[in-house]
């Protein structure tokens, strides 16, 4: 997924932050991701765990562990905020707040990427189930032409497709034991 990226030199950022600061400002970049917004059925289902649902063992954990540090970033960047104010050294606050906010983004940034291979390994498997699906089909469409065909040419050649196809279909169920099993 490409970023899209803007600068305070185009209009939409100029209108948000005032035209009178661009002057003083440099131009900065900013990068966002664009996706698409998520229905409130959609946030509720991820907020009550459904998307867990085809996670593996081993990222449901992660992604738990991950959830739970940022819930504690979160917290700790609320409570320096507070602090920020009547700080003698806000600078050193500050450069803590941002430490937690890069935290908390480089978690999320993991959360994603579980939920991506998840999605693609799940992608792969229905793929392959439809492979599948269409080689059996060959299969018995081939095993039939070879019992009714009496040509020895012929026989041999189904023969050599049905097998082609059984190869295929057994190389595609071990990939599927593999990604089921990752």
């Amino acid at each position: 997924m490409q970023p899209h990226v803007i600068s305070n030199t185009q209009p939409e950022v100029q209108q948000a932050i005032g035209d009178s600061h661009t002057a003083h400002l440099q131009e900065a970049v900013i990068a966002q991701p664009v996706r698409k917004a998520f229905s409130p059925e959609e946030r509720a289902g991820f907020y009550m765990g459904e998307d867990r649902l085809t996670l593996q063992n081993h990222n449901i954990l992660r992604v738990r562990e991950l959830q739970e540090m940022n819930d504690n970033l979160q917290r700790e960047i609320s409570r320096k905020e507070r602090l920020l104010l009547g700080a003698a050294d806000p600078l050193a606050i500050s450069a803590d707040i941002e430490h937690a906010k890069i935290m908390l983004a480089r978690n999320t940034g993991e959360i994603l990427k579980i939920y991506t291979e998840d999605e693609e390994r799940r992608r792969r498997i229905a793929e392959l189930e439809a492979q599948n699906i269409r080689l059996r089909s060959d299969m018995v469409s081939t095993q039939s032409k070879f019992i009714s065909d009496h040509d020895m040419q012929n026989r041999t050649r189904h023969a050599a497709e049905f097998f082609l196809s059984k190869s295929k279909l057994e190389k595609n169920i071990a990939e599927i034991i593999e990604l089921c099993q990752l």
